[in-house]
């Protein structure tokens, strides 16, 4: 008797350790593939030009906008202000102010990312352009396209979307991001250059 109730000891604590090994293993296996995918993610990114008719569901536009925050900040200061544009008279008339942003014409949404000067003078530009990253992997990520349209420095263009939507004078738009489902299939470029990396000199 004493040995059947060593046998089955044996083997229930063998079971409670194959399970335990088990669950440890496919956590690490999700969370490998979780990572893996966030860099498949980055590698995929590409710049979309031509859109589709369908728009934009609120659901992922509201996915884009928590990611775009979700940015680093220079002291926290989080200086960003974002334009959502989905008015499609205003987008044909961001294409003629910035005529580098003309795809959105053919979009049905833009985002449009500002920095606030009165917050951060100081670091605003790198700040709106962490926002801009994750716009880019976030639209990437929900198998939309989009591109990065520079607005500032140039003066006619930042001068044109400032009174195109009533920005105040410390507010300043640092880019334009046509968004929208691609009508293309784009193949992301392969930018990797071992020659542009150096190890602890020059």
């Amino acid at each position: 008797m004493k040995k059947i109730f060593y046998v089955f000891s044996v083997f229930v604590l063998f079971s409670l350790v194959s399970c335990v090994t088990a669950d440890n293993n496919s956590k690490k296996s999700a969370d490998n593939g979780s990572k893996n995918s966030a860099i498949e993610n980055i590698l995929n990114r590409k710049s979309v030009r031509q859109y589709s008719d369908k728009k934009v569901e609120q659901e992922k536009i509201d996915t884009i906008l928590k990611c775009a925050m979700a940015a680093p900040s220079g002291m926290n200061k989080q200086p960003w202000e974002i334009l959502v544009v989905t008015d499609k008279e205003k987008l044909e008339k961001i294409a003629e102010i910035a005529p580098n942003a003309s795809y959105s014409k053919n979009s049905q949404l833009a985002i449009i990312v500002c920095g606030d000067k009165n917050i951060s003078e100081r670091f605003w530009e790198q700040d709106c352009c962490a926002v801009t990253e994750n716009i880019l992997l976030a639209v990437e990520a929900l198998e939309l396209g989009a591109v990065w349209c520079m607005a500032y420095p140039s003066d006619e263009r930042v001068a044109g979307i400032r009174s195109l939507f009533n920005l105040p004078e410390n507010v300043i738009p640092l880019n334009i991001i046509p968004i929208g489902y691609p009508l293309t299939q784009e193949q992301p470029k392969q930018k990797y250059n071992a020659d542009k990396v150096h190890v602890n000199n020059w």
